[in-house]
């Protein structure tokens, strides 16, 4: 601060001038403060709500392409056993509601099975996607006219391999850009208008006539001087809030009117002028009296509060003379110490309870409740099946006690390599403590879990790890439980999911190890009705299946 300006100068200056200029300073600080800060705070919960919304949309724009990749990838595909590709797109489509057709081009660039073009196909060579592919890159076009339906559409492309890994085709899928902009519309977590898409390059706003007014949103490489307020299509004057989408091809736009944002400021205004002129009559009196009870401890709260920044929780708060401050700033200073504790304790507890387990690297089970539940609802608003894999390493203690600690560790951490080189990006996996592990697999039914507990079980088998020239054998039981219409168990779908593929678990350990089993309704409803289980195991494992998932 320059020289002559301190706090009880700042004080008296202002007390002269709330005297003889309050009208004035109560219009530009009342006005320009609340106006600003209004805006700005609208803006910040637009931007926040946008993230949200443009995550959303390319989880959705995400999990399509990866469907059209995983079907390019299947034997009838890639053999191009058209017989069996058909049936193979035709279960497709009936499962997938979201696209309009499933076309497979040829290497030549000509469709071969294209169910709504007539034999013959027609040449694509030229297209975008098409040369993507034989570059070997799935690919999601931009807006396109459909040429038998003529709507918007978008095509999300993968290329096809054969056996020997040469180009064979392309597999791609149609999608009416209506389903994507109803899904952009449906999003809304906070109280504002819906979301909507705008072509980045023009402006306009998807599915607009060509001659519609762009939205005069700041370009995305210019410096932000404050929030974006322009009249919109309806010449309504509104705050605007955009963020680029699929590489800078659209952007994801919010928009709120300025009037609804700022709703009754300017009587509030006039309000607050009143009683400020009021109030500066009657306590200008005080005011100097005030600036010399109020300089010494503001100064010191102020150095408290730079230490506090240089992260000195401990010691933030030296004694001071509480009894000569005003009840105002003892209140500050005693909240200032109590919050000066609570942030170190807060820091430490965050420190502590990092989301990453420190030994293998995978999510811990922290994270479960948040990122697993997460992913199993989008999968039940999508319409789409989920599954669960809980595994655990088979006769860990053993290789502990035999072995020592160290040599567990070394196991815990392959096992932990072995899961994330099988799964998926897409999939989340997380040690759930000790020795077992659980991995949620959106976008997969039963059988398809199956094959992958499988395959993981064979990977993790296949570890070579020794320990003085002696072999640590290393495998793993598997529960696989798929994603239910109506959760029994447990507080949710996660908790219901985990439960049953806990249930699996606990059969494949009591059916000798080393080995997947998939839950079975027909046997747990078996056990229900009979009241009375088979034997003490059964009854364990129900009881472990209604057990609550402490932690999660």
């Amino acid at each position: 601060m320059r020289p002559g300006r301190t706090i009880k100068a700042e004080l008296r200056f202002h007390s002269l001038l709330l005297i003889l200029l309050p009208l004035a300073l109560s219009l530009a600080a009342f006005y320009g403060v609340l106006r600003t800060e209004g805006l700005r705070k609208a803006q910040g919960e637009m931007q926040a709500e946008l993230r949200h919304h443009r995550f959303d949309v390319e989880r959705w724009l995400g999990y399509r392409l990866a469907d059209v990749v995983h079907v390019s990838r299947t034997d009838a595909v890639r053999t191009v056993d058209l017989p069996a590709m058909a049936r193979d797109f035709h279960a497709f489509l009936d499962s997938h509601g979201d696209f309009r057709s499933l076309v497979y081009v040829n290497a030549e660039g000509r469709t071969v099975l294209d169910f709504d073009m007539p034999e013959g196909g027609v040449d694509i060579s030229d297209r975008e996607y098409f040369l993507r592919g034989r570059q070997g890159q799935p690919f999601i076009s931009r807006v396109l006219t459909g040429r038998t339906s003529g709507k918007s559409i978008v095509i999300f492309s993968s290329p096809v391999l054969n056996p020997q890994g040469d180009f064979a085709g392309l597999v791609f899928g149609v999608v009416r850009i209506n389903e994507l902009l109803e899904m952009v519309s449906s999003l809304r977590r906070t109280p504002v208008d819906p979301s909507f898409l705008v072509v980045a390059s023009t402006g306009v706003p998807l599915l607009a006539p060509e001659d519609a007014r762009p939205i005069p949103l700041p370009s995305l490489d210019a410096p932000i001087d404050g929030p974006a307020i322009y009249r919109n299509r309806d010449d309504a004057e509104v705050l605007g809030v955009g963020l680029p989408l699929k590489n800078g091809e659209w952007l994801l736009v919010q928009e709120r009117a300025v009037g609804d944002i700022l709703g009754d400021m300017h009587r509030l205004l006039l309000l607050l002028l009143a009683v400020s002129g009021l109030t500066i009559a009657v306590c200008t009196p005080f005011l100097l009296r005030l600036a010399r009870r109020v300089t010494g401890p503001i100064e010191r709260i102020s150095a408290m509060s730079e230490r506090i920044m240089a992260g000195e929780y401990g010691n933030a708060c030296p004694g001071l003379d509480v009894a000569a401050m005003p009840p105002e700033l003892e209140r500050l200073y005693r909240n200032f110490c109590r919050m000066a504790e609570r942030i170190g304790t807060h820091v430490g507890e965050l420190e502590r309870l990092s989301g990453t387990d420190e030994l293998t690297g995978l999510a811990n089970r922290r994270l479960l409740a948040d990122a697993g539940a997460r992913i199993v609802s989008i999968c039940r608003r999508a319409g789409q099946p989920c599954a669960c894999l809980m595994l655990d390493l088979d006769h860990f203690k053993h290789i502990n006690d035999v072995h020592g600690h160290a040599t567990g560790d070394e196991v815990l951490r392959r096992l932990a390599a072995a899961i994330m080189t099988t799964v998926r990006s897409s999939d989340f996996a997380v040690r759930m403590g000790g020795e077992e592990f659980a991995i949620i697999a959106p976008n997969t039914d039963a059988t398809h879990a199956m094959a992958l507990a499988e395959r993981l079980r064979r990977n993790v088998e296949r570890i070579d790890l020794r320990q003085a020239d002696m072999p640590v054998p290393v495998a793993i039981s598997v529960g696989v439980a798929g994603m239910t219409v109506t959760p029994r168990y447990g507080a949710g779908p996660l908790e219901d999911l985990l439960a049953r593929a806990d249930h699996a678990l606990y059969r494949a350990k009591q059916a000798g190890r080393n080995r997947v089993v998939l839950w079975d309704d027909a046997e747990r409803a078996g056990v229900e009705e009979r009241g009375t289980p088979d034997d003490e195991g059964q009854e364990q494992g129900v009881a472990r299946l209604r057990g609550p998932l402490s932690g999660s």
